[in-house]
């Protein structure tokens, strides 16, 4: 995976770099929600566009994380399935 300024290509490698992306996420929600009920909350009604907006990016980002840590889950499971293959405690042949 390769991170630039405000650009993320590839796919995570490593279970830190998964905890990286969970964190930034994190803190993106945090902000969201801040700004929408919290003490940033834009209470100008002439602003109530911007508050929805903030919402809808949340929103984005609240799926983004559920995506990241399936991804992340995955990942594991599968570096488990290939443990227990090497180590022969494991036979996935499902051609019988």
């Amino acid at each position: 995976m390769s991170i630039k300024e405000n650009t993320l290509t590839g796919e995570p490698e490593t279970t830190d770099e998964y905890e990286a992306m969970i964190q930034v996420l994190d803190t993106l929600i945090s902000e969201g929600l801040r700004k929408f009920v919290g003490d940033g909350r834009l209470r100008d009604m002439e602003k109530e566009e911007k508050r929805l907006e903030y919402m809808k990016r949340t929103e984005q980002v609240i799926r983004a994380k559920r995506e990241v840590v399936k991804d992340k889950q995955l990942q594991e499971m599968g570096r488990t399935l290939e443990a227990l293959q090497e180590t022969n405690d494991l036979d996935l042949d499902l051609s019988n």
